[in-house]
């Protein structure tokens, strides 16, 4: 099988790179986790941490490797979008999973990662982060980070691009979006070693919890944070367009929106807030 990626750098080569890059000069034990990070991946740059976690998981690797890199070359976001970065600046990894769910019950997996990363980055840095279901992260209504869930056949991938450190200018003027930085907010650039390792701690957490039969109760935690409820929304299903406002979150994760037309709950789809007068 070809792999499109750069060789796996070690904690060596690593260490001889740029200050900007990312210090991967540790091992699993330092992770306070039952499952995520047993194996841990590094990588300069790669097409897409996704893409090659789920070339591991099509080899057998064990659940709970995570997959890092500087910087990728093919980043994607949901509907095929891709994901740009400023190397050695943001924060992208992706977690390999292998739930024993229903199949039904996956995509509460992204909810639970976008939890992880509100929980960690408000605990660890007081950073006011909202959600916006399904699967972004804002900071006073700009976009921070984003998960993106991916499965095949037994094998769930949950990628995490988070925007940690840099100029949102730059890459706002490539994506055309209203986007931050967590040192835009913080006031100083932030260590991404310290940042991932809170993060895959909190994922692992709820992860945990979703596999000991709690999947409402992950919800519950992505709940607190979620920032369109009470919001006139409109959200888009590919021809289809549902505009509403945003009153609930069901505990299997689908958002109800209450339209003229009555309730519906929506279980895929991209939102978008609605200002007053649109």
């Amino acid at each position: 099988m070809l792999l499109r990626t750069e060789p796996i750098a070690s904690a060596a080569l690593l260490g001889t790179m740029a200050s900007s890059s990312l210090d991967t000069s540790w091992c699993p034990s330092e992770l306070a986790t039952e499952v995520v990070g047993r194996s841990i991946r590094c990588y300069p740059r790669i097409d897409s941490t996704n893409e090659q976690a789920l070339r591991l998981a099509e080899a057998g690797q064990a659940e709970g490797t995570v997959v890092v890199a500087d910087t990728q070359t093919a980043g994607r976001g949901r509907r095929g979008r891709r994901w740009l970065d400023e190397p050695g600046q943001a924060l992208l990894f992706s977690v390999l999973l292998r739930p024993t769910c229903e199949q039904s019950q996956v995509a509460i997996l992204s909810l639970g990662a976008a939890a992880a990363c509100a929980e960690s980055l408000a605990s660890e840095y007081s950073f006011p982060v909202d959600t916006k279901w399904p699967n972004d992260l804002l900071i006073a209504g700009h976009k921070v980070g984003g998960i993106l869930l991916e499965q095949r056949g037994g094998a769930v991938v949950v990628g995490v691009g988070l925007n940690v450190n840099g100029r949102p200018e730059s890459l706002q003027a490539q994506v055309g979006a209203a986007l931050t930085t967590l040192e835009k907010h913080y006031g100083a650039p932030l260590p991404r070693k310290e940042v991932l390792v809170g993060i895959l701690e909190k994922i692992d957490d709820i992860y945990q919890q979703f596999q000991g039969g709690g999947p409402a109760e992950v919800v519950g935690r992505y709940r607190r944070f979620e920032g369109v409820l009470g919001r006139s929304v409109c959200v888009h299903l590919g021809e289809e367009r549902i505009c509403g406002t945003a009153t609930a979150l069901t505990d299997s994760g689908a958002l109800v929106v209450n339209t003229l037309e009555g309730e519906r709950e929506i279980t895929a789809g991209e939102v978008e807030l609605v200002t007053d007068g649109e």
